[in-house]
């Protein structure tokens, strides 16, 4: 092999290197992103949880209202 293939192989192969350093960084940062979401995901959801019950007890307050309402119109 001469000088110049060798200079073109090592240049490819260090191409190769920076692309899969790239890339492993990019990999961490979606795990990372990832895990953030994950995270606001289940803060959400236990919020919407939470709306959930309180909706829950309103229209139960509300029905009972009109059942009393009912009642002392029948």
């Amino acid at each position: 092999m001469s000088t110049d293939h060798l200079a073109r192989l090592e240049e490819k192969i260090q191409q190769v290197v920076d692309t899969v350093s790239l890339q492993r960084m990019e990999i961490e940062e979606l795990r990372e992103e990832k895990a953030r979401l994950e995270e606001e995901n289940n803060i959400l959801k236990e919020e919407m949880g939470q709306w959930s019950q309180r909706v829950g007890s309103i229209l139960g307050k509300l029905d009972a209202m009109a059942e009393e309402t009912e009642a002392e119109e029948a």
